[in-house]
């Protein structure tokens, strides 16, 4: 799981089994969160 606390605001998310989670910030402030999932061969 992420917790993410950002301008007096929580957001919490599971995290994908194989990818990567991406947190995009802007002006110190979170944007966004992207996820990649994948799996391999």
């Amino acid at each position: 799981m992420v917790l993410v606390v950002s301008d007096g605001r929580v957001r919490f998310t599971e995290l994908s089994v194989h990818g990567e989670t991406i947190v995009v910030t802007h002006q110190g402030k979170v944007k966004r969160v992207k996820f990649d999932e994948g799996e391999e061969f």
